[in-house]
């Protein structure tokens, strides 16, 4: 066997080595007459790799030596990493109502029947209804949230004004009036599309609410001062109707 075919065989004993296992090269093979005998432990392997660098030597040998070093840190199939990603949005509730969050919404003159040729069943009367309407295209809030619709009395509209007295059978210093609310939302804890709300407060009642998940939309708000059932007072006859969006 020539000495070149058995280097080649060497290079390829190395290379077949793999590189992710850590350990020791020390092996070879020598060739006299007959006889081709493996050597890989000592002591002959020491002694195969000085023939294999010896030129005089009596018989063929060829050897090789080597060393790798192991993985550093743990090695895995597969390896990768989670990224959370994380931003704070404030709770906020919006009802656009202008510059101030008191309007007043003047009537001027609740009408009455005022002339002396009425006859005394109307005299004093209230001649028709008052209503008035209020718009919004922003009110919404985008947590859960209650809305809450509520007036100054149950009784609506009080004249304090008239300090005289008056004959309750026949005049009233009250003037009762109803709600109504209408605005998109979805119901609360729901994730739907958003449906037609209608909240209403009677005339005989103080307050109404309702609870819904996030929502924006438009929002109006009816009022509807009905005639009343007896003789208006002289004076201004007033109150409140309140809007509040409150998250949870």
């Amino acid at each position: 066997m020539k000495v070149s075919t058995l280097l080649s065989a060497a290079a390829v004993a190395a290379l077949i080595a793999s590189p992710a296992a850590a350990g020791t090269i020390n092996k070879g093979e020598w060739f006299s007459h007959l006889f081709q005998t493996n050597v890989d432990s000592p002591p002959f392997a020491g002694a195969n790799l000085i023939d294999a660098q010896t030129g005089g030597s009596p018989w063929s040998a060829w050897h090789s030596v080597g060393a790798s070093v192991g993985n550093n840190g743990t090695a895995a199939n597969n390896d990768g990493a989670t990224f959370t990603l994380k931003g704070n949005v404030t709770k906020d509730c919006s009802f656009y109502s202008g510059s101030s969050t008191n309007q007043t919404l003047d009537f001027g003159t609740l009408g009455i029947y005022a002339s002396d040729n009425t006859g005394p069943a109307a005299a004093f009367d209230m001649v028709a209804p008052a209503t008035v309407t209020v718009y919004t295209n922003l009110a919404g809030c985008n947590t859960a949230n209650s809305v809450t619709i509520t007036k100054n009395s149950a009784d609506g509209l009080i004249n304090s004004g008239n300090t005289g007295g008056y004959d309750s059978n026949v005049f009233q210093a009250n003037l009762p009036f109803s709600v109504e609310a209408k605005y998109t939302a979805a119901a609360h804890n729901s994730v739907a599309n958003g449906g037609s709300q209608t909240l209403s407060v009677a005339s005989t009642a103080l307050s109404n609410v309702a609870n819904h998940g996030a929502w924006k939309s438009p929002f109006s708000l009816a009022v509807n001062i009905p005639v009343a059932s007896k003789a208006l007072l002289a004076g201004d006859y007033q109150g409140t109707v309140a809007v509040q969006i409150q998250a949870f």
